[in-house]
């Protein structure tokens, strides 16, 4: 078991057994191996990608319900869905991503893992809008503003949106506000936290799906 990433989950406080912890290292290797063949991310150090990928992704454990449906919109590597996927098996995780190359990576990572709570999906977001999601989520993907436009035609009143986002975020989140859509979800809560080894800063946008 690797030390880095077992020291990273006691510092955010991040609970998991040691079968849970042996599947997410297995996912961040296939990652890591696939990588080297295609492009799945721009890191290419395994301890980088346990601590600015997994241990990133796992944090949203702590905001979301104990089971659920959620959809990782614009997923490209299976981020954060798949870690949370292999972590809550009671989490059905819809991952979307309109590249299919990454979505060949995340059906292979399924079959591998034996996720049967993951379903990648091959589309662009507009494609799956005929679903209804009571939890969406994104990372590292595109500005609050069109973040949220994506999302809010995938939800029903009261569904919760969570915004994985760094330090980008402070002005998106004001330039969102001072928009027209900033009707579309109330805001719950925004977490702040650092990664334990890198200090890198990040921010859980936690919005409300209003009646809009």
């Amino acid at each position: 078991m690797d030390e880095t990433l077992t020291s990273g989950l006691e510092k955010m406080s991040i609970d998991l057994s040691a079968e849970i912890i042996a599947k997410e290292e297995r996912f961040i290797d296939e990652m890591m191996r696939w990588n080297e063949r295609i492009s799945l991310t721009s890191i290419r150090d395994r301890g980088e990608a346990l601590e600015k990928h997994l241990l990133d992704s796992l944090v949203l454990l702590k905001y979301l319900p104990p089971q659920g449906r959620l959809l990782d919109m614009g997923s490209g590597a299976g981020l954060p869905g798949i870690p949370l996927a292999i972590a809550n098996p009671r989490l059905q995780v819809v991952s979307v991503d309109s590249v299919g190359k990454k979505i060949n990576f995340q059906t292979h990572v399924r079959r591998l893992l034996k996720l049967e709570n993951l379903e990648p999906i091959h589309a662009r977001l507009e494609d799956v809008a005929d679903k209804k999601f009571e939890l969406v989520t994104a990372r590292a993907l595109s500005n609050f503003s069109s973040l949220v436009t994506w999302a809010a035609p995938l939800q029903n009143e009261g569904g919760v949106l969570l915004l994985m986002k760094g330090p980008e975020s402070s002005a998106e989140f004001q330039e969102y506000l001072a928009g027209e859509n900033a009707n579309r979800y109330g805001i719950r809560d925004i977490v702040a936290y650092q990664l334990p080894f890198s200090g890198s800063k990040r921010e859980i946008f936690i919005l409300i799906r209003s009646s809009y």
